[in-house]
């Protein structure tokens, strides 16, 4: 309790220094260090000292390497990105999807003063079709789902547009991936049936957020593909569906490529 204390004191100490408003700021430390991302201190301000997501920093260290083509499927304001930006270099290629207005606009902003020419953000939610669908918003943005919230009257409704990855990547729209990260607040398994035959084809290194909504699909397709999953946290081998419950995931395969994952 103590040690809470003293972090909720130096964060408001930080945040009284840095101000509370949202506007471009420099990340300190972490895979994203030297960039600018627009966030207020108030809620992100891990992002600026480098310590979200530490086990996707690791995971993308060690399995995200010059010149790949990434994607990031559910990319909210891009911190994630950024960080897979920095990795694969101005060689490779960063192909984000969100689909929630605001998130892109800010994410936009990054893109811009950062002077990426290595990320190509798609306004569209991941899908097992492409069309429309609606998004639920409840508490933040962050959680914005298109499988959460449907019970929730005080959820704001917005309609997106949807696209199947297979079609992108069979169309030679964009390079196959390398390397996966899907955090859609429930939807994984969604995103994973409109994406089945390019995870076939490139075998990419898969990191997800699993959830309750999502496990009862992503285990059996993962499995079936010849993907075997670990536990990001503790890289533990996940062997048995009852231990696949809402955390995140690192999926690896254990077949070989069959494209080309270089830009």
């Amino acid at each position: 309790m103590l040690t809470s204390a003293i972090r909720g004191l130096a964060k408001s100490c930080i945040v009284l220094l840095l101000g509370r408003d949202t506007r471009p700021r420099r990340i300190v430390r972490g895979l994203a260090s030297g960039y600018r991302i627009c966030v207020s201190p108030v809620d992100r301000l891990a992002y600026l000292l480098g310590t979200a997501e530490p086990y996707l920093q690791r995971i993308i260290r060690e399995y995200v390497a010059a010149g790949d083509t990434v994607y990031d499927i559910g990319a909210n304001i891009g911190y994630v990105s950024l960080s897979l930006a920095k990795s694969v270099g101005p060689n490779g290629r960063v192909i984000a999807f969100e689909p929630v207005p605001k998130n892109v606009d800010d994410f936009r902003e990054s893109i811009k003063i950062n002077q990426l020419t290595n990320v190509k953000l798609l306004q569209f939610a991941a899908s097992d079709q492409c069309g429309e669908a609606v998004i639920r918003v409840a508490e933040n943005l962050s959680t914005a789902s298109m499988v959460w919230h449907q019970k929730n009257p005080s959820a704001t409704q917005l309609t997106v547009r949807t696209v199947q990855i297979d079609q992108l990547t069979e169309a030679g729209d964009f390079g196959y991936p390398r390397f996966v990260k899907i955090d859609v607040e429930g939807a994984e398994g969604i995103v994973l049936k409109g994406m089945r035959r390019t995870l076939a084809a490139a075998r990419p290194v898969l990191f997800i957020e699993c959830s309750e909504a999502g496990r009862e699909t992503t285990w059996p397709l993962l499995q079936e593909l010849g993907y075997q999953c670990q536990s990001a946290m503790t890289r533990k081998p996940i062997n048995a569906f009852e231990e696949y419950r809402h955390s995140d995931f690192l999926w690896l395969p254990t077949q070989p490529s069959r494209t080309s994952c270089r830009s």
